[in-house]
């Protein structure tokens, strides 16, 4: 009788701290670890879905029905992202290759083909060392315009490009990741590229970051693609305060991109955010000694 209530409780207990765990996951906004639980709605739904189970049959119906509630709300925050619809670009496609490449890794040489092959307009890069400007060199010398932006000690953020570009607009945000110009389109029209690379959510600085991040996109005056390891996922609000600031969505489906994100804890991290109405699709290249995917993007920017 004592052990069967002890286990009621227990389990009370448990669905009560992942239902305020999840919950908590929707305060990014305003509260900071707010977007470290976000990271883990995935994870903390499917846990909470044998727990409801668990409360029925132990008389909590109660609570079983809304921790129901919850479960399906945090998991339809995210779950439509992996059916994001992508279409084909066929014409006036403008092509982006988006990769952290690690500041110590190896082989390189690879990796610097597989985006020269890649045919690329556009490559932004974050962890940009002189490790990487080494034995990558042959990348960097077949650009006829880069930006590169400290960040970090040996993590520079950079944009190379084959575009023509507007004498001038290149710009780096001091210590927010962030290097951006203004590019000129095959049919004339202005862009703003942007390489960003944010900070880990809660304890370290990312709230702070992203939310400079933010004013910054806002007062450009031009569409703007912005491309980066977000260190974040896309249901985030780190990811979306950025996104809103430059009035842009997230192009194709919700892909893992780094190497130790699994089925139940997806880490989605690199992401491609372009103006609305801009269709495209997203193909993932390997890793190539990164701990990041890189991200091939073909779109039609509109």
């Amino acid at each position: 009788m004592v052990r069967k209530k002890i286990v009621r409780y227990v389990t009370l207990a448990w669905a009560i701290a992942i239902a305020a765990a999840l919950l908590l996951g929707f305060t990014g906004r305003v509260f900071p670890p707010g977007d470290s639980l976000a990271v883990i709605r995935p994870l903390l739904a499917a846990l909470l879905v044998p727990t409801t189970l668990a409360l029925w049959v132990l008389g909590f119906q109660r609570m079983a029905i809304f921790s129901l509630i919850i479960s399906t709300a945090a998991t339809g925050s995210f779950i439509s992202g992996y059916f994001r619809p992508e279409m084909s670009c066929s014409n006036n496609c403008l092509t982006l290759y988006q990769k952290n490449l690690l500041s110590r890794a190896w082989p390189r040489y690879s990796l610097a083909d597989d985006i020269i092959l890649s045919s690329a307009q556009v490559v932004t890069l974050q962890e940009v060392s002189d490790h990487n400007r080494r034995f990558m060199a042959k990348l960097f010398d077949h650009y006829s315009f880069s930006v590169f932006c400290r960040f970090r000690p040996r993590q520079d953020v950079a944009i190379l490009t084959s575009l023509p570009t507007i004498v001038g607009s290149e710009f780096c945000l001091p210590e927010g990741g962030l290097a951006g110009v203004k590019a000129i389109l095959p049919d004339d029209r202005r862009v703003w590229i942007v390489s960003l690379h944010l900070e880990w959510p809660f304890p370290y600085r990312q709230y702070q970051q992203s939310k400079q991040v933010s004013e910054w996109i806002s007062k450009l005056d031009d569409p703007v693609i912005i491309a980066g390891d977000f260190n974040m996922v896309p249901w985030g609000e780190s990811v979306r305060e950025i996104s809103r600031a430059a009035g842009n969505k997230i192009l194709g489906k919700t892909r893992n991109s780094f190497k130790f994100g699994a089925w139940l804890l997806p880490l989605p991290l690199d992401n491609v955010l372009v103006p609305k109405g801009t269709e495209g699709s997203v193909e993932t290249r390997p890793y190539m000694g990164s701990d990041h995917l890189g991200l091939l993007v073909r779109m039609d920017v509109r």
